[in-house]
């Protein structure tokens, strides 16, 4: 959740904060994917590439250079990676 001095200034979280709320995020989306359609988050995951994932943060301006928006790409990436691991194993457990 964004402090009111940074919601008022209109600045992005700090980096850590942002990888957080990312994090969370993306749990949120898996879990609700996979009620939704078992195993659609894998597949979700698998549709998104590196490259793919670079060229949204360029585009969208996350990233202020090719060489930033490749290290944002495979950081998100790996962030995927982790939360369809937290999904499987909160799946496996339920069943």
């Amino acid at each position: 959740m964004l402090d009111p001095m940074t919601a008022t200034e209109g600045r992005a979280p700090a980096p850590a904060r942002a990888a957080t709320l990312l994090a969370h995020v993306l749990r949120d989306l898996a879990l609700s994917y996979e009620a939704e359609c078992p195993g659609g988050f894998a597949r979700f995951r698998r549709a998104l590439s590196v490259e793919s994932l670079a060229v949204i943060a360029r585009v969208g301006g996350a990233a202020a250079s090719d060489e930033a928006a490749l290290s944002l790409a495979r950081q998100v990436h790996e962030t995927l990676l982790d939360v369809e691991e937290d999904v499987w194993a909160l799946h496996t457990a339920a069943h």
